[in-house]
């Protein structure tokens, strides 16, 4: 399946990728709602596409291929603020079907649909599942989800909302939970890639390419998740963190994967434009914390990319500690929303996004 069979422009700056189960027991039909902050507003014609697939290391195994389900029904939808109900809703086919067989994945028709000036958009997913099964889903903090009605973190969502429309470039953020905006507050889109994309002209598409326990060893496996991330005109890069931390790995192989999944992003792109983050400090213990302070030493001497921005500067308190008011809990050294502004506005004033106007 061609996830963007068609150039779409991407509606949505929420973190979709795969990284975890929803789990379904033989003939049961389970209902997920999640809901999006939208880019666009006005009559536009939308689809979805979803692939079956574990894109990251983190719940799942990397490149791990989904069961078969069926989508028996699907539809998007409208409201004022993210609630268990859609206020409207236009339903969705794939082929001219009311219903989709998924095995690799899906992609829907366009539906048309209007949104108007404060509006939220919702997709809504009816699955079945004919054994016991668990299908690919996305573990997300900031954007509403429901199972069945009832709130839920982990949702199985569409990795692409996309509307019919002229653009001119596609930024896109490939990272871990940093990137995705995990542990930040639902619906408020505070994480430094929500308040990029949301800042930037709807003539420029934002790809949210984060996924939370990714590694950059995930990035330079060449699947799925790297794919996706090729469809980027400008693409910023921000691993290390797992791969030190829950990975064990030591700073000269978090250097090698990196500078592996740098050549795989530019292989046949001559115009791409890659701008590669410093890896954020994470409150690690002494081990981690020189190894992270190696890859960083390599990044800031532009060792693997001329395009540089020094995120981890911007976040760090004492050597190696993320500072406490930047922090989403005390135990929790993920990105707040006061973090999420800080470096927002240091991207968007660095001139290293200049080239989309270009």
């Amino acid at each position: 399946m061609d996830f963007f069979s068609e150039k779409l422009f991407s509606l949505t700056v929420s973190g979709c990728g795969n990284n975890n189960y929803c789990r379904l027991s033989a003939g049961e039909e389970t209902e997920f709602l999640s809901w999006y902050r939208p880019r666009r507003t006005g009559p536009l014609d939308i689809a979805i596409k979803y692939w079956n697939r574990i894109y990251s290391t983190g719940c799942g195994v990397r490149e791990e291929a989904g069961p078969s389900f069926t989508v028996t029904e699907a539809a998007i939808g409208r409201g004022d603020k993210p609630s268990p109900r859609p206020e409207d809703e236009a339903r969705l086919t794939f082929g001219g079907e009311p219903f989709a067989e998924v095995t690799e994945g899906f992609s829907s028709d366009l539906a048309p649909l209007t949104l108007c000036e404060g509006d939220w958009l919702s997709v809504r997913l009816r699955v079945r599942a004919e054994t016991d099964c668990a299908l690919p889903s996305t573990n997300e903090s900031a954007s509403s989800g429901f199972r069945n009605g009832l709130r839920t973190l982990n949702v199985l969502r569409p990795g692409f909302i996309g509307s019919q429309g002229d653009f001119r470039k596609t930024l896109l953020f490939f990272g871990d939970s940093i990137t995705q905006g995990a542990r930040t507050r639902t619906d408020k889109y505070e994480a430094w890639s929500h308040r990029v994309g949301l800042a930037l002209p709807d003539d420029i598409s934002v790809i949210n390419n984060g996924c939370g326990w990714a590694r950059a060893y995930d990035a330079e496996a060449g699947g799925i998740f790297l794919r996706l991330a090729r469809r980027g005109d400008v693409v910023t890069v921000c691993f290390g963190v797992n791969d030190i931390k829950t990975g064990r790995r030591t700073g000269e192989q978090v250097i090698t994967s990196l500078r592996r999944a740098l050549e795989l992003l530019r292989e046949g792109r001559s115009d791409i434009k890659i701008i590669l983050f410093t890896v954020p400090p994470f409150n690690l213990d002494q081990w981690e914390e020189r190894q992270r302070q190696i890859v960083n030493r390599a990044i800031l001497g532009g060792e693997l990319c001329s395009e540089v921005f020094d995120l981890a500067s911007l976040l760090e308190g004492e050597s190696g500690r993320v500072r406490p008011e930047f922090m989403c809990a005390s135990d929790d050294a993920h990105p707040n929303g006061a973090a999420g502004e800080a470096a927002a506005r240091a991207l968007l004033s660095s001139g290293l996004l200049d080239c989309l106007w270009k």
